[in-house]
C-alpha cells in the first residue's frame, strides 16, 4: 500500500496544481472538470488501496479455517469443517469476521472493514462519493486494520 499511497501524492499534487491554476485564471468550468478528476482519482486510488486489504482479509480467512480444520478433535473443528479454504464462498462480512472480531467495540476494525466494504460496492456500482474520499487517511487506517487480523 506504500507504493499506492506514494503515486496517489503524486497525482493529487498535479491535480491540486492544475485546480489552482483554473482557479487563478477564474475558468470555473476547468475548475469543475477538474474538481471531477480529482474524485474519480480518489474512488480510483481507494479501490486500489481496499483491493489490497480484501486480499489479506481472504488470505487470512483461508488460513484460519486450514488452521482450526487440522484439529484432531471434532469438538475444536467442527464449524470449521463447513468451509473450504481451497473455496471460500462465505460472504465477504463473514470472511471478515473469521478474522476480525466483531464485537470489539474499541479498535472497530471490523465495522470500519464493512464501512469501506459498502464504499467499495457504491464505487464499483457506479455511485460516487459526494464528498470525495481522504485517500492518505484511509490508506493508514487500511494499513491499521490490517494490522488487526488475525488468522
Amino acid at each position: 500500500m506504500a507504493a499506492i499511497a506514494a503515486v496517489y501524492s503524486d497525482t493529487a499534487t498535479g491535480f491540486d496544481a492544475q485546480l489552482a491554476q483554473a482557479r487563478e485564471a477564474a475558468d470555473t468550468a476547468l475548475a469543475d472538470r477538474i474538481a471531477r478528476k480529482q474524485q474519480i482519482n480518489d474512488s480510483a486510488y481507494f479501490i486500489l488501496a481496499w483491493g489490497q486489504l480484501e486480499a489479506e482479509i481472504n488470505r487470512m480467512a483461508e488460513q484460519a479455517v486450514r488452521n482450526r480444520r487440522s484439529s484432531i478433535r471434532w469438538e475444536d473443528r467442527r464449524a470449521w469443517d463447513a468451509h473450504d479454504p481451497e473455496n471460500m464462498r462465505a460472504k465477504f462480512e463473514d470472511r471478515a469476521a473469521l478474522v476480525l472480531d466483531r464485537l470489539n467495540v474499541a479498535p472497530d476494525a471490523y465495522r470500519r472493514t464493512i464501512r469501506y466494504y459498502r464504499w467499495r460496492n457504491g464505487i464499483a456500482h457506479g455511485a460516487s462519493l459526494a464528498t470525495g474520499i481522504d485517500v492518505p487517511a484511509i490508506i493508514g487506517d487500511l494499513y491499521q486494520i490490517a494490522g488487526e487480523l488475525r488468522a
